[in-house]
């Protein structure tokens, strides 16, 4: 990708001071709670200006085999780079760290008005071009892949003829971290992932909860909900059993203990969210509440710094890499520049570039 960070000098510490609080954040804070969208299946009516103009009757051996570089985003958690390859079995996206996700390229058959069709499970949500070069963000099952060489996946997302005569495959379910009805494996996990290195990592950034970690309550799976924070018994309550993996769990508690940094920093968090944009794709969570909003952002900054902790060589990559983030949760950029500011990083391989201090 073209785009690229753009440093403006050291970082102000004025947010630290800052007075005031977001109007959003109640005296007595109750986060939401984290809730990814649901997997929704593409419908295949998006239409888009350049995807309209792919012609219907390009030959399938243009398209089967080819491979598009780029960033997938699966159940709104952060981006990972690798590239998807189109089979006539369906899509394969293989990550840089080894991350395997198969999606079929059509769905079940529908039928409308007499007419039977199979939809795409591609499809193109929007383009970004504020980075200098279009970036194409694409719909796959319950997640999101970012591109600026959209090429054979714009044929698949403009429903090509050859399409319809695709052998059908299986979506992949995805399997829980834990069984739902096991109360001591639910109780477990929770409690295993607010210890340790990671938990004690979120807990130097924005303090530890006063009560221990608890379940979701039937209220909470009703909503749908991952993880909660509740502020007035400062405590945190999360659902392994309707999470996918780890990654999911981890981000959760990031989410979650962002609320509690929302909650006893308003006016810190308000200065440093001045001139931050909303997110642009209607379906991922955040979407049109500031404050989920920003504990998305928060969770993002925190895994693109535990992401790159490790990084020695390849800087510059490491550092565009945020472009992908920020593209998909705007403000993950402004606070990973505060957060790398704190003690527990302060010997983080990218601390000096991203406040600008290097020399």
């Amino acid at each position: 990708m073209s785009r690229r960070l753009t440093f403006a000098g050291p970082l102000i510490l004025a947010a630290t001071v800052a007075a005031g609080a977001i109007t959003s954040l109640p005296a007595a804070f109750r986060a939401a709670g984290y809730a990814p969208a649901v997997n929704a299946k593409s419908d295949d009516t998006l239409r888009v200006r350049l995807v309209g103009k792919t012609s219907r009757n390009r030959k399938a051996a243009r398209v089967l085999g080819a491979v598009v570089p780029g960033y997938l985003s699966v159940r709104g958690l952060p981006p990972k780079q690798g590239r998807f390859t189109v089979t006539d079995s369906g899509l394969v996206f293989r990550s840089a760290d080894g991350y395997l996700a198969r999606f079929p390229l059509v769905g079940p058959v529908r039928q409308a008005g007499g007419r039977k069709w199979r939809p795409s499970s591609v499809a193109l949500a929007y383009i970004d071009e504020t980075g200098g070069r279009p970036a194409y963000v694409f719909r796959i099952d319950a997640g999101v892949f970012e591109t600026d060489l959209p090429g054979p996946l714009l044929e698949v997302a403009s429903h090509p003829v050859w399409l319809d005569s695709v052998a059908p495959s299986a979506w992949v379910e995805d399997q829980p971290l834990v069984r739902a009805g096991d109360s001591t494996a639910l109780w477990a996990t929770a409690r295993a992932i607010t210890t340790g290195g990671y938990a004690d990592s979120l807990y130097a950034l924005f303090g530890h909860p006063r009560a221990p970690v608890g379940l979701i309550g039937s209220r909470g799976r009703r909503a749908g909900r991952l993880g909660e924070y509740l502020g007035r018994r400062d405590s945190l309550a999360l659902d392994p059993g309707r999470m996918t993996g780890r990654s999911q769990l981890r981000h959760t508690l990031a989410h979650e203990l962002g609320h509690r940094w929302q909650l006893r920093a308003p006016g810190q968090i308000a200065a440093l969210w001045l001139g931050v944009g909303p997110i642009r794709d209607s379906r991922r969570y955040g979407h049109g509440s500031v404050s989920e909003h920003q504990a998305e952002a928060i969770a993002f900054a925190v895994d693109f710094l535990q992401t790159t902790a490790g990084t020695v060589e390849g800087v510059p990559a490491a550092v565009r890499l945020l472009d992908h983030y920020e593209l998909l949760i705007p403000g993950t950029r402004t606070m990973v520049r505060y957060l790398s500011l704190q003690p527990i990083y302060r010997r983080h391989p990218l601390r000096a570039v991203l406040t600008g201090t290097a020399h």
